[in-house]
């Protein structure tokens, strides 16, 4: 059972070595692309939500 467990640490060991690390640029650059597209989205969705909500009171 502890040496199952001790090969899957040494195999994520080795795993983690292959992945490819963002730059500390890349990462703030892709924060606050994700930050403004989520701005951006929210602002259309409380934007349909009004007009759809006008609408149906219009009706009722």
């Amino acid at each position: 059972m502890f040496k199952k467990i001790q090969k899957f640490i040494e195999d994520v060991k080795v795993e983690m070595n292959k992945v490819s690390w963002p730059t500390r640029d890349e990462l703030i650059n892709s924060t606050i692309i994700v930050v403004v597209v989520s701005i951006i989205f929210t602002i259309f969705i409380f934007l349909a939500d009004l007009v759809f909500s006008n609408a149906v009171q219009l009706f009722y």
